[in-house]
């Protein structure tokens, strides 16, 4: 745990407790170390994480722009609790934002790397005809990360980097919201493979979509 620097410390070393601060508490959120709608009692978390209440409101402030955190003006901070009735707003979100990345990079990418993505492909339609739900999520991160890597837009890339863990949280947190049909995802994949063997760049963003529901209509 980071150890709280002197008082005449630098401010790139104050910095840098913030940013750990934010950085323990964001992924004790997103790997279910602090559950939804835990209560984050600033005297707890200073023990917890050996610094003053500074860099932890810091945090706290990062974290509740970034949706992970519920917090009540001059009453208290909660992990947020996401709601089953925007799951598949959120999940059409992460949709438009992969859709896009991947509509700039297609173009940039050679024949070895489009190979490689159709063979992550595969990866995710062979775990989702198994129902392996680990280890579709594995492949499918693998699949979007490399066409990440290759975006040319780093703009997007940073809001993705930024937004992606917290509306997956979201979406896997509120997933009872979602009626998912792994046959259906699955269908999706094999279209978006089969588009990508053609060089139809068009229909790879158009399964992308597909697979996010982005056509889903909403009420």
């Amino acid at each position: 745990m980071p150890i709280p620097e002197p008082a005449h410390r630098s401010e790139s070393a104050r910095e840098l407790v913030r940013d750990r601060v934010y950085a323990q508490l964001r992924n004790a959120i997103l790997t279910g170390v602090l559950l939804p709608g835990e209560r984050l009692d600033e005297a707890e978390l200073r023990k917890w994480l050996q610094v003053s209440g500074t860099p932890i409101r810091q945090a706290l402030q990062t974290l509740s722009m970034e949706g992970l955190v519920h917090t009540a003006p001059q009453s208290y901070s909660a992990v947020i609790t996401p709601r089953p009735e925007h799951a598949l707003e959120t999940l059409q979100t992460i949709g438009v934002l992969l859709a896009g990345a991947t509509l700039m990079t297609l173009p940039r990418l050679d024949d070895s790397a489009r190979a490689e993505l159709a063979r992550l492909a595969d990866a995710v339609i062979d775990s989702l005809r198994v129902g392996d739900v680990p280890a579709i999520t594995s492949a499918a991160e693998a699949f979007f990360t490399l066409i990440l890597h290759a975006c040319p837009n780093p703009v997007l890339v940073e809001i993705i980097a930024r937004s992606g863990p917290s509306l997956s949280y979201h979406v896997s947190v509120a997933h009872q919201g979602l009626d998912a049909d792994l046959v259906e995802l699955a269908r999706g994949y094999e279209t978006l493979r089969t588009a990508l063997e053609l060089h139809d760049d068009r229909g790879v963003v158009a399964a992308t979509k597909r697979v996010f529901r982005v056509d889903h209509a909403t009420s």
